[in-house]
C-alpha cells in the first residue's frame, strides 16, 4: 500500500512533469547518441538540452566549445592586464605608448573571437 505521503508526491509530480514520446530512425539517434556522447551525457538528456535551448531562443553550445570559451575569456582577461600594465608603465615613465592601437587590436581579437564562437553555435 502507498502512504499518503508518497501519493501525494506522484500526483504533485505528474501534474508538474509530463513525459513526451518521440520515434527517431536510427541513423537520427546514432547521431543523437554520438552529440550525448561529446556533451557526457544520455541522450534524452541532451534531447532535453536541445528543447530548453530552443524554447529560450539560445544556441546550444557543447560542452567541449564551452571549455574552449572559458580558456578564450581567461586569455583575453591576461590581454586586458597586460595592456593595463603597458598604460601603467607609460604613465610611470612617461613615455607614450600609442593605447589606441592596442585597444584595436584587443577589439579584433574580440571580435574573431565572437564570429568563431557564433559559427560553431550554427554548425
Amino acid at each position: 500500500m502507498v502512504s499518503e505521503k508518497r501519493k501525494r508526491y506522484l500526483d504533485e509530480y505528474i501534474d508538474k512533469r509530463k513525459r513526451v514520446n518521440i520515434s527517431l530512425s536510427a541513423d537520427e539517434f546514432s547521431k543523437i547518441s554520438y552529440l550525448a556522447d561529446l556533451n557526457n551525457t544520455k541522450p534524452t538528456s541532451f534531447i532535453a538540452q536541445l528543447v530548453q535551448h530552443h524554447l529560450n531562443k539560445s544556441p546550444f553550445i557543447s560542452s567541449q566549445l564551452q571549455d574552449e570559451i572559458k580558456e578564450m575569456k581567461f586569455l583575453l582577461r591576461n590581454v586586458a592586464n597586460n595592456i593595463n600594465q603597458i598604460a601603467h608603465r607609460s604613465n610611470t615613465l612617461k613615455v607614450m605608448v600609442d593605447e589606441r592601437d592596442l585597444l584595436m587590436e584587443l577589439k579584433k581579437l574580440e571580435d574573431g573571437i565572437a564570429s568563431f564562437i557564433q559559427k560553431e553555435a550554427e554548425k
